[in-house]
C-alpha cells in the first residue's frame, strides 16, 4: 500500500543547499519501495511517497541519518 509521509529535520545539520537536497533524494531512491523523494531546504521537510510493503517510516529515517540528518517524521498524509 503506498503511504505519503513528511519527515522534518531536527538536529544540528540542517538541508542548506540544491546539493544537500540532491543528496538525501539520492540516499533515499535507493530504498526498494521509495516511490518518490522530495527534499526541501527552505522548509527543512522530507516528503516520501513509499510501499508499506516494501518499507516502513523508521527505516526511511535511518537512511536519512546515514547521510547526517536526523529526522522526525511529522505527518503521516
Amino acid at each position: 500500500m503506498l503511504k505519503s509521509i513528511t519527515l522534518e529535520v531536527v538536529g544540528d545539520q540542517k538541508i542548506v543547499c540544491d546539493g544537500c537536497e540532491q543528496r538525501i533524494e539520492k540516499a533515499l531512491k535507493g530504498v526498494q519501495g521509495v516511490n518518490k523523494v522530495r527534499a526541501d531546504a527552505r522548509n527543512q521537510r522530507i516528503d516520501v511517497l513509499l510501499d508499506t510493503n516494501a518499507v516502513n517510516e523508521s527505516a526511511i529515517a535511518e537512511r536519512i541519518g546515514k547521510v547526517g540528518y536526523q529526522t522526525k517524521i511529522v505527518s503521516p498524509v
